[in-house]
C-alpha cells in the first residue's frame, strides 16, 4: 500500500520561514530547503527571501535546468492542501547557440574583431619582412634600406623606420583589441537575463497590497454615501451598508483605523467615530455594525432613523493604528459590546492573510448572549484558523447551557488568556470606560507597560 503524502495548508507553510526552518511551495509541492541553503547556486539569500511562501513564479523565472528537479526531490516533504494536480512548468534547457544576441554586444564583438584582424595583419607583415632570404618580397624597400645603411654606416642590425612602424602597429592593435573587449563587457555586463551571475537577483514585479491602498475616503473633507441596506442583527444593533460611487471603488481604510460620521441634529453639528467591519477588499461598499442607544445623540437620534437611500457624511481615515503583518507575534484583545468592531477588522486581516502567523487571544465581554456581535464570523475564523485565533466569550448573566465565562474581566483571567509581557506581545482594548480603566490597571500589575494618554502603535497596551 502506497504511503499517503502529507498535506499542508498555506498557513502552515508560512510558519516555517527562518534560516533553520525554511519551507516553500513550488507547483503545489512543499519543500524543506533549510539544509540546501548553502548549496544553492544562487545563494542562500534567494531561498530565505521566499521561505514560507509559494515560490513557483520565482522558480520558473529563474530558468532552472532539468537537474534542478532531481535535486528538489530530496527535499520534498509533502504537498499543498487544495493545490490540485497542476503541472509544473517544463524545465528550461539552456543552449548557447539559441541564446539571443543583443545588437550592442554584436557591435562590440565586431569592433574587437576588426582590431584583432589588423593586429594579426601587422604581425604577419613584420614576420614576412624578417623571414630568411628565401623570400624576395618587398625588394625595393629592402634595397632602399641597404643603401641607407651603407651610406650612413650608423646602424647595421637595429630596426629601421618601416620595421618599427610594423611592430608598433602590431602591439597597439593587440592592446586596442583587448582594451576594447574589456570596455564593451563593462558597458554591456548583463545584455540578457541569461548573463546574470548567481548572486544577482532577477527583478521581480511587486504586487500591491489592496489593504494598504488609498481610496474614496478623504481625511479632512466630508463626502456622502447612500444607505443601501439596513438590518437589525442584535437588540438595538444594526448592520448598515453604504454604497461607494462605483462597484470597483476602494474605501481606502488602513487596517485598525476608523471613519467619522457627521450630521445636523436639532440645529447642532454632531460627529462620532466608528470602525467599519468592511475593508479595502470589499469593493464598492462601506459596512458598519452600530449599537444605537436611545439616549445616543448620533446613534439613537440619527443612525437608527435612517432609511434606504438616505445620504450620510463620512470622512477619514482616522486613528493611530495601522496594522501590518509583523507588528508582533502575539496579541491579546479585550473587547466589550460594540468595541468588537476594531478587533474584528484586525482579526479578519490576520486570518485572511496566508503569510500572517500572528496569534490572537480574544476576550469578548457582553451583558447577555444575544448582545454578542459578529459571533458567527468570529466563530468561523476561530474554527478555520485555530493557530491564529482563540475566542473566549464572557457574559454578565448567562443561561444554564452557557459554556463560556461568566462575570467580569479580572486580572487572573487576562493572565490566563493573554500572552505574557514581552517585545513580541501586545494587548489591545476597546469597550466601555469602566472596563477599559480596570483592565489598564490590571495589565500594569501583570508587567505590561503603562499606556499613555494618546495611544501609539509602539505601545504594549493599545487603546482604540
Amino acid at each position: 500500500m502506497a504511503t499517503e503524502i502529507p498535506e499542508f495548508t498555506a498557513k502552515e507553510v508560512a510558519a516555517h520561514h527562518t534560516t533553520a526552518d525554511a519551507w516553500m511551495v513550488i507547483h503545489g509541492q512543499v519543500y524543506n530547503v533549510a539544509e540546501y541553503l548553502h548549496d544553492h547556486p544562487g545563494g542562500a539569500e534567494v531561498l530565505i527571501e521566499t521561505a514560507g511562501t509559494d515560490a513557483s513564479e520565482a522558480f520558473d523565472n529563474a530558468g532552472h535546468s532539468e537537474d534542478a528537479f532531481e535535486i528538489m526531490a530530496e527535499y520534498r516533504i509533502g504537498k499543498l492542501k487544495g493545490a490540485g494536480n497542476r503541472k509544473a512548468a517544463k524545465p528550461v534547457k539552456v543552449a548557447a547557440s539559441a541564446a539571443p544576441k543583443p545588437k550592442e554586444a554584436s557591435n562590440a564583438r565586431g569592433v574587437t574583431t576588426i582590431g584583432l584582424t589588423a593586429a594579426v595583419a601587422a604581425l604577419g607583415a613584420a614576420g614576412f619582412y624578417y623571414a630568411d632570404g628565401k623570400f624576395t618580397a618587398l625588394p625595393n624597400l629592402m634595397f632602399i634600406n641597404t643603401a641607407l645603411s651603407k651610406n650612413t654606416g650608423s646602424r647595421t642590425r637595429g630596426l629601421g623606420f618601416f620595421e618599427g612602424f610594423l611592430l608598433a602597429s602590431a602591439v597597439f592593435g593587440v592592446a586596442g583589441g583587448v582594451v576594447s573587449r574589456r570596455l564593451m563587457k563593462l558597458l554591456h555586463a548583463h545584455p540578457s537575463f541569461m548573463n546574470y551571475p548567481p548572486h544577482i537577483k532577477i527583478p521581480k514585479a511587486v504586487k500591491p497590497n489592496i489593504l494598504l491602498q488609498g481610496g474614496w475616503l478623504h481625511p479632512s473633507t466630508y463626502q456622502t454615501l447612500p444607505l443601501v441596506k439596513k438590518e437589525l442583527v442584535a437588540p438595538n444593533t444594526y448592520h448598515l451598508v453604504f454604497e461607494l460611487p462605483n462597484p470597483q471603488a476602494v474605501l481606502g481604510l488602513p487596517i485598525g483605523q476608523h471613519v467619522a460620521i457627521a450630521a445636523e441634529i436639532d440645529g447642532k453639528s454632531v460627529s462620532r467615530s466608528y470602525t467599519p467591519v468592511s475593508n479595502n477588499a470589499d469593493r464598492g461598499v462601506l459596512e458598519l455594525v452600530v449599537k444605537c442607544y436611545p439616549q445616543g445623540v448620533l446613534t439613537g437620534g440619527y443612525l437608527e432613523k435612517l432609511r434606504i437611500g438616505d445620504e450620510v457624511k463620512f470622512r477619514g481615515p482616522k486613528g493611530a493604528m495601522r496594522y501590518k503583518r509583523g507588528l508582533c507575534k502575539n496579541i491579546g484583545m479585550l473587547a466589550g459590546g460594540s468595541g468588537i468592531t476594531p478587533m474584528y477588522q484586525l482579526i479578519r486581516a490576520i486570518c485572511e492573510d496566508d503569510q500572517d502567523t500572528t496569534k490572537i487571544s480574544l476576550i469578548y465581554a457582553n451583558r447577555s448572549e444575544k448582545d454578542i456581535l459578529l459571533r458567527r464570523e468570529l466563530d468561523a475564523f476561530a474554527r478555520r484558523y485555530p493557530k491564529n485565533l482563540r475566542v473566549y466569550y464572557l457574559l454578565d448573566s448567562a443561561p444554564k447551557s452557557w459554556a463560556g465565562g461568566v462575570g467580569y474581566v479580572t486580572k487572573d483571567l487576562m493572565a490566563e488568556r493573554f500572552p505574557a509581557p514581552g517585545d513580541d506581545s501586545k494587548v489591545m482594548i476597546c469597550g466601555p470606560p469602566g472596563m477599559v480603566n480596570a483592565a489598564k490597571k490590571s495589565l500594569v500589575e501583570l508587567g505590561f507597560e503603562k499606556p499613555g494618554s494618546m495611544s501609539k502603535m509602539s505601545d504594549q497596551v493599545f487603546l482604540f
